[in-house]
């Protein structure tokens, strides 16, 4: 089978247009035309409440159309389709039990401007399956881990930014997520253990091999066919220390995953191992001011100038555990303690009758992102900051995101029922949504789906929720798409791949602790955590003195 990877990679904006002149005005022939080439292979796979599309991609192809009948002879009416330009769709239907017979057909150019479709393919039936709450987490679980695998750069293997971008644009935090995925692709039986080790090995060699690195570290996006940096912004296009913290996490997890004696994994370990040990952590250490905090960004031309201290509470918290783990170029615990757990990493305060410690008092709790990009792989029971784990907190945190939704329900449409803002794409472009000011009514599925360690059973409510009521507008090829605002009647077209990410691994965490089981395995992460919760105890000991004095 040829999987999305080898489909064609023309910009997607230029699809659009095309599809939009066939649907439109028509494609007509000339005489002597060669014919559009008919896609192969249309099959289908039931479902919970929706029946999946694939087939083999066309080379060249400018995208698809496809089409639904109740019977074989038809009538056939279109389907709506926001990625024409993929070889998988699901057509969520929103009831079980229900057969329906599909075809589609390739949109082509002869290089002169001239469209061509294809003839139609053969009808092929699908069938949608009757809701089961443990299947439908199985089936969320696949379409995001798709994205990684059907939607993985094809010469690199590396997560694409996202379906709107040009498809060469890949981000490295990502990429590292990527790895859990194949975990969670493997324990649940989407792929074999060879395909899996197969993906990351295509991976860890482009990593290794041809991708451009500042100190050890990589940049935020990269370019997945060259390796070569593409600049996120103006001084960020060098070195990102937060992204490759992120991407370190999931090479140490495929590090201690991929544990075989077969010469595959013998190699994936060989690389893991050197790209981790290659990170010089301690050059991002701040050496002129007086904290010694992390920095965020280093650009070979620009050196320092976007100097940008990394400094808690936030989604960073697994870059300082890395750095100090590190067995080549580890950073000082004091960087930590002064760097880290800064003069706003706490605050006590009261949100709906929540008592809240950890983060600053400036947010009614702070945007989900941050309980999960950092512990896919580190498990917040294990560590813990004034006498209580990171878990509990972060159950806390979406203990108050669920009562700020109901608080504002007739405010926002759809809150209450529906809950969990994050950074996201929004009806007015990304931006860094929160609990308070910066809430607009867009809400993005991972938030909550990727809460469900913390809070299982209001993530599954909110899940199915957003699955049986609105699933014929949120649930696209890769699952639910990136964020959605019902007082704006808004949907997000597009998947953003660090949002993404989360959403199996921590799912899968809920269900079996999987993630979290492997990558503590590691030696080094052990040594840190008891570093980390033996200096906890003395420095909360020490406050707690001086708050008794004062």
């Amino acid at each position: 089978m040829v999987s999305l990877q080898q489909r064609s990679g023309k910009i997607f904006k230029n699809l659009c247009f095309a599809l939009l002149a066939v649907t439109v005005c028509g494609a007509r022939y000339e005489g002597n035309e060669k014919p559009a080439l008919l896609p192969q292979e249309l099959r289908t796979d039931p479902r919970q409440l929706c029946v999946t599309l694939q087939w083999e991609p066309i080379p060249g192809s400018m995208g698809y159309e496809l089409q639904r009948a109740q019977t074989p002879d038809g009538p056939f009416k279109g389907l709506p389709n926001k990625l024409p330009q993929l070889t998988i769709y699901n057509d969520f239907i929103g009831e079980g039990g229900m057969d329906f017979y599909y075809r589609v057909r390739s949109i082509q150019t002869n290089g002169a401007g001239l469209l061509l479709p294809s003839d139609w393919s053969k009808p092929v039936i699908g069938h949608s399956d009757p809701l089961n709450l443990d299947q439908l987490l199985t089936e969320v679980q696949r379409a995001s881990f798709d994205y990684f695998y059907l939607y993985a750069h094809p010469t690199s293997g590396l997560a694409r930014a996202s379906v709107r971008k040009n498809p060469d644009i890949c981000a490295i935090g990502a990429s590292g997520m990527g790895f859990f995925n194949l975990g969670v692709g493997i324990e649940r039986g989407f792929i074999t253990r060879s395909e899996g080790a197969g993906q990351a090995l295509t991976e860890l060699k482009f990593l290794s091999g041809k991708a451009e690195r500042f100190h050890g570290a990589f940049p935020h996006f990269i370019n997945g066919e060259t390796g070569v940096v593409i600049p996120f912004s103006k001084y960020d296009d060098g070195a990102d220390i937060v992204e490759t913290a992120y991407l370190m996490e999931g090479v140490l997890f495929a590090r201690e995953y991929f544990s075989g004696s077969d010469p595959e994994e013998v190699e994936i370990r060989g690389l893991a191992d050197k790209l981790w040990r290659d990170v010089e952590w301690d050059w991002f250490v701040n050496k002129t001011g007086r904290v010694p905090a992390m920095i965020w960004h280093w650009s070979p031309k620009y050196g320092w100038k976007k100097n940008l201290y990394i400094s808690g509470f936030n989604e960073c918290q697994i870059v300082y555990v890395l750095a100090l783990a590190s067995p080549t170029h580890p950073i000082e615990a004091r960087s930590y303690w002064e760097g880290w757990e800064s003069a706003d990493y706490a605050s006590d305060r009261t949100e709906f009758g929540i008592h809240l410690e950890l983060g600053s008092r400036r947010n009614i709790g702070p945007p989900l992102f941050m309980t999960q990009f950092s512990y896919l792989g580190l498990d917040p029971h294990q560590i813990f900051f004034q006498g209580r784990s990171y878990f509990d907190h972060f159950t806390d945190f979406c203990r108050v995101q669920i009562a700020y939704a109901e608080s504002k329900s007739k405010v926002y449409k759809g809150y209450g029922p529906l809950w969990g803002i994050t950074p996201s794409s929004g009806p007015d472009g990304y931006r860094p949504f929160a609990p308070g000011v910066r809430d607009t009514g867009t809400l993005a599925p991972t938030a909550a789906i990727s809460s469900m360690p913390y809070v299982p059973d209001e993530s599954m409510a909110c899940l199915l929720e957003m699955y049986q009521k609105y699933g014929s507008t949120l649930w696209g090829p890769f699952g639910f798409y990136d964020s959605f605002n019902l007082s704006r009647n808004w949907v997000s077209k597009t998947y953003l791949c660090i949002d993404e990410g989360p959403i199996a691994p921590m799912i899968e965490n809920y269900r079996s602790g999987l993630c979290w089981k492997i990558f503590m395995k590691s030696e080094e992460i052990q040594s840190v955590v008891k570093l980390l919760n033996d200096g906890e105890m003395s420095h909360s000991s020490t406050a707690m003195a001086r708050k008794a004095k004062g």
